[in-house]
């Protein structure tokens, strides 16, 4: 059997891995990898700046699978990133001589369980994991490594045959783990970029801040930056400390020590909030809140019923939260309550005003998600957004240094983590109608849940407080808008349109959405042109059409769908490009939680080597 992976970052590793684990009892199999950056991607690739860091904490990110794993297939266990930090890591890095070593052997030594690593040094783990799958392999497999872009994808009889500039190859099966990718200019960003070549102005599409060419940025210079989300903050990085500024503890609190090499970033977004910082983590292995609301028992008998409504749904999922909160909260502050009859009573009254009247919780110490979305909503017309923000991010910090247990607002934020897979139940299970797909799903929660708990590290919160007293940063008031005059890009904000900010750079600070039919991989063009894949759609109540952006898959076993509806048995595609049919596909596999982008894989191993054969099972708090 011949077995080709298009992607060689955590997801085309993880597939290889399953394969090898499964495929123990055949007879020749030959896996064909392709990926330009090598082994890790594009993502974590070795020549980029060390100061950019992972999102997760190193004792939660994992390539390998464990007890935990509810798909049936071989477990196979091995160290997470901070085990291998502590183990194998400084003899690999010496072994291959690799680029920045010294710093990198330091890294091995000082990364706690809870730190943040560099991307770069998750990008050796990925290597190290490479060739370690290669030493669980049988004599009859085999795997070869092409630093190549696959271009196209063709059917010949029951084969298929994939093309780069190099390399053509005829395989049984192709796996798609593409990450994300860069998109046509559509709409506003076309009209920016056009704006920018027609006046000699620096415009930077949405994309890795470690792909944008900064240099041309100079010192002292304005520069627009729209979007406070992950993203943001490695521009932040890259502009300011890369630019050789420090910043320093003093008086415990962190100040900004300038170069004088840095421009002045005048930044916003829609909300005009930066993403939360990530609490200071004290969850242990497998350690995951276990839901009151939407248990396994309640998410079945909405199975049941076929249909559910997706409004009712997110209050359940807001209960939980505030339910985790209020624990937390009655824990630390209100000692004298008796916490397990507390708890009690939230749970059979969902969380209603009455018991926290009774349990006498104060009106500041309650949860308002009113304010929770728009915290600004505090502001006055009177009042300086400059120093309201300032005093919102060090609240902030405050919340997220309390930890993800014992700190009610982080243990809050955090725990929606822990609900991904009840949110994946009922879109796995076609449980929502359409719009209320569209209205609550994508529109509403997926970019209020990556405000809330896709956050940067919180050193990241810190370091923007400080970036803002220096003057080096000014946050603009949401709904912030980019309009172009006399040669160059203004920068404002709907709710302060007097204050307008020029300048002749701009960068649009965010990943690429996943929008398949403006996709440039020629890969995923060519085979929406010789309709061998189809796009993801929606048909609404008002006769419109709606395009998730996702390839079309099946939903069980990630197999593409041809534009003329057939399963076409042997061509996979999992991970970023089916997001709109699966949902947070970006997320790291978390060591003790049945991660589901291990399970994917394992599905995708299964449905080749089995078929699928009731792979799923039944639902057991992860599906």
């Amino acid at each position: 059997m011949k077995i080709a992976i298009v992607g060689g970052g955590p997801r085309g590793l993880s597939v290889l891995e399953r394969i090898v684990e499964w495929s123990r009892d055949e007879q020749v199999i030959q896996i064909t990898m392709f990926d330009p950056y090598g082994p890790g991607g594009k993502v974590w690739r070795e020549n980029q700046s060390l100061s950019l860091l992972m999102n997760s904490v190193a004792s939660h990110v994992t390539l390998f699978t464990d007890e935990t794993l509810s798909t049936k297939g071989p477990v196979a266990k091995g160290p997470n990133l901070y085990e291998w930090a502590q183990g194998e890591a400084a003899e690999f890095i010496k072994k291959n001589n690799v680029e920045n070593r010294t710093v990198l052997l330091a890294e091995c030594q000082k990364l706690g369980p809870n730190d943040h690593c560099s991307r770069v040094f998750y990008g050796l783990y990925q290597r190290w994991f490479y060739e370690y799958v290669q030493t669980r392999m049988t004599e009859q497999t085999s795997v070869k490594f092409f630093k190549d872009t696959v271009r196209a994808v063709k059917t010949q009889d029951d084969t298929f045959l994939v093309y780069t500039k190099a390399v053509e190859t005829t395989v049984d099966t192709v796996i798609l783990a593409l990450g994300h990718q860069e998109n046509e200019l559509v709409g506003n960003e076309k009209a920016l970029a056009e704006y920018a070549s027609e006046h000699r102005l620096f415009y930077s599409s949405p994309k890795n801040a470690a792909d944008a060419y900064l240099e041309a940025i100079t010192e002292n210079t304005p520069v627009l930056i729209r979007g406070l989300g992950l993203v943001f903050f490695d521009y932040l990085t890259l502009l300011t400390s890369e630019r050789g500024g420090v910043f320093k503890q003093q008086n415990e609190e962190l100040v900004y020590l300038p170069s004088g090499k840095e421009p002045k970033i005048i930044a916003g977004s829609g909300r005009g909030i930066p993403y939360h910082a990530r609490g200071a983590n004290q969850k242990g292995y497998g350690e995951e809140y276990q839901p009151r609301f939407l248990k396994e028992k309640s998410l079945n008998k909405f199975k049941r019923k076929g249909k559910f409504s997706a409004e009712q749904f997110f209050e359940l999922l807001k209960k939980e939260v505030e339910f985790v909160y209020y624990s937390a909260l009655v824990k630390t502050n209100y000692p004298q309550i008796n916490q397990n009859r507390f708890n009690e009573e939230f749970i059979r009254t969902k969380g209603a005003d009455s018991i926290l009247e009774k349990y006498g919780i104060h009106q500041k110490d309650r949860w308002d998600w009113s304010a929770i979305e728009h915290p600004d909503q505090v502001v006055g017309p009177a009042d300086s957004f400059q120093e309201f923000a300032k005093t919102y991010l060090h609240w902030d910090l405050k919340q997220a240094r309390k930890g993800t247990i014992s700190g009610p607002f982080a243990a809050a934020l955090d725990s929606l983590k822990d609900l991904r897979d009840e949110v994946r139940f009922m879109l796995d299970h076609e449980l929502f109608t359409n719009d209320d797909y569209k209205k609550w799903l994508r529109d509403w929660f997926t970019p209020l849940n990556s405000f809330l708990s896709i956050g940067p590290p919180l050193e990241r919160i810190a370091e923007l407080n400080a970036l803002m007293k220096a003057e080096i940063v000014t946050l603009l008031s949401p709904e912030m808008e980019i309009t172009t005059e006399a040669g160059w890009f203004i920068g404002s904000s709907k709710k302060e349109s007097n204050q307008k900010y020029k300048s002749h750079f701009l960068i649009e600070a965010r990943l690429p959405k996943t929008a398949n039919q403006i996709s440039l991989n020629p890969l995923v063009q060519q085979l929406l042109r010789d309709e061998m894949a189809d796009l993801h759609q929606l048909e609404l109540a008002s006769g419109e059409v709606y395009q998730t952006g996702a390839l079309l898959v099946e939903r069980e076993t990630n197999q593409i769908r041809s534009k003329s509806g057939k399963v076409l048995s042997g061509l996979f595609c999992y991970g970023i490009p089916t997001e709109g049919i699966h949902w947070l596909t970006a997320a790291t596999a978390r060591p003790g939680t049945d991660p589901w982008n291990l399970r994917e894989a394992d599905l995708i191993a299964g449905t080749i080597f089995e078929g699928k054969q009731n792979m799923k099972g039944g639902w057991n708090r992860s599906v």
